[in-house]
C-alpha cells in the first residue's frame, strides 16, 4: 500500500484502461474502494492530485455508474456537550458494487468490439471490390454467423490446413453437419501429416463419446494435453488464420470470428504455447504397460474420484478410511503413470476407464 491506496497486482497497473479509464482514475477508484467513500479533500491528498483533476475523475466515474455522490453531515465538538450534529453537510463518493458496474462496462465495450469487427468486415470488402482481387486475397477480418456456415467455414479451414493445427477445444462446440464431418477433417489432416496440437478443456470428458474420439486422435498422431480450466475456444491454422467464438445457441457455436495475417493471431500462438507448458499431457509417461489391466474395484475408484467425491466420501461409500482410499489412490496414480490426480483422471479417459 502506498499513500493509503492499495497498489494493483504487479502488472495489473491500467488494467482498467480498456473500460476508458486511465491510471488517475483506477488509482482515485482503488482508494474510494478501500475507504467506501470519501471527499473530494480526501482523495486529492491521499492520491496526490489537484482538486480539480480528482473532481473530473470523479465526474467521469460517476457518469460510468461507478459512483455516486451523497451528502454527509459534519459532527462538531461542544465544549460541554460533547459531539453533535454542526447543521453542516459534505459531499461523499460512495462506490457502486464493482461487479455489476466495472461488468456492464465490459459488456458494453465487448458489444461494441463485435459491431466494429463487423463494420470492418464490411469496409474491407468495399475495399476489395472496388479493384481486382488478388488470388488468395483475404480481408483481415470475418464474421460467419449460423450453426451451419460456422460448421462449412471451420471444416474448410481445417481442411486447407497445411502444416500446424493448433486448437483449445472447450464449450461452445462446432456442431457436426452433413457432408463435412470436423471429425473426418482431423483424421485426414493427421493422414497428410499436418501437426496437430490440441488442450482440451476437463469438461470435454462429460460429452458423450468424445473420449474415444481424443484417443483415437492421439493414435493418429495428435500431440494432446489437458487443462482444468480454458478461458477461451480458439483455433489457429498455419500460425496466420485463428477463429474465435463470438456467440452460442445452447452447447453450440452460432457466429465466429476469423482473423487472418494480424498481430493478434501471433498472441494467441504465444497464449497457446503458455497454456500448453501448464496443461497436463493426455498421454501416459511410458512408465507403465498400456495392456495392464485394471480391476472392478480400482475402476469404481476412478469413477468417484471423476465424480469430484473426497477421499472421505469415497471412503465412506467402500467402508474404508479416508487414509486408505487416499493409499489406493496414491498405487493406482502410480500404476496409471500419471503425475497428478487430475491428470490420473485424463489418463483413465483415455485409456477408456471412465
Amino acid at each position: 500500500m502506498s499513500d493509503g491506496v492499495p497498489e494493483p497486482p504487479l502488472g495489473w497497473a491500467g488494467g482498467l484502461s480498456a473500460l476508458g479509464l486511465d491510471l488517475t482514475d483506477e488509482r482515485v477508484y482503488r482508494y474510494i474502494l478501500s475507504t467506501h467513500g470519501a471527499t473530494v479533500r480526501d482523495i486529492a491528498r491521499s492520491v496526490r492530485l489537484t482538486q480539480p483533476a480528482t473532481e473530473r475523475s470523479l465526474e467521469r466515474m460517476i457518469e460510468l455508474g461507478m459512483l455516486r455522490a451523497t451528502s454527509s453531515e459534519i459532527p462538531a465538538y461542544v465544549a460541554g456537550e460533547g459531539v453533535g450534529p454542526s447543521g453542516l453537510v459534505e459531499q461523499v463518493y460512495v462506490p457502486e458494487p464493482p461487479n455489476r458496474t466495472l461488468g456492464r462496462l465490459f459488456q458494453n465495450q465487448a458489444a461494441g468490439l463485435i459491431r466494429a469487427g463487423v463494420a470492418v468486415e464490411q469496409m474491407a470488402q468495399l475495399y476489395l471490390t472496388s479493384r481486382e482481387r488478388e488470388p488468395g486475397d483475404h480481408p483481415p477480418l470475418r464474421v460467419v454467423q449460423g450453426t451451419d456456415s460456422v460448421n462449412e467455414a471451420i471444416h474448410d479451414l481445417i481442411t486447407a490446413t497445411g502444416t500446424q493445427l493448433l486448437l483449445l477445444d472447450r464449450h461452445p462446440y462446432v456442431r457436426d453437419s452433413e457432408p463435412r464431418h470436423l471429425g473426418d477433417a482431423i483424421f485426414d489432416l493427421l493422414a497428410r501429416g499436418v501437426e496437430l496440437r490440441t488442450i482440451y478443456a476437463a469438461d470435454a470428458y462429460r460429452v458423450e463419446g468424445y473420449a474415444a474420439y481424443m484417443s483415437q486422435a492421439s493414435q493418429f498422431g495428435q500431440q494432446a494435453r489437458v487443462a482444468e480450466n480454458i478461458p477461451l475456444r480458439y483455433l489457429v491454422s498455419d500460425g496466420n488464420c485463428a477463429v474465435l467464438p463470438l456467440t452460442a445457441d445452447g452447447p453450440w457455436l452460432s457466429s465466429a470470428l476469423f482473423l487472418y495475417d494480424t498481430l493478434f493471431v501471433a498472441d494467441l500462438v504465444r497464449c497457446f504455447e503458455e497454456f500448453w507448458n501448464r496443461a497436463t499431457p493426455l498421454e501416459g509417461d511410458g512408465a507403465t504397460d498400456e495392456s495392464e489391466t485394471f480391476t472392478a474395484e480400482e475402476v469404481t475408484l476412478l469413477v468417484m474420484l471423476s465424480s469430484e467425491l473426497t477421499e472421505a466420501a469415497i471412503g465412506r461409500q467402500l467402508g474404508a478410511s479416508a487414509r486408505t482410499i487416499g493409499r489406493r489412490l496414491a498405487i493406482l496414480q502410480h500404476k496409471l503413470g500419471a503425475h497428478t490426480r487430475f491428470g490420473m483422471g485424463a489418463e483413465a479417459a483415455r485409456r477408456g476407464l471412465l
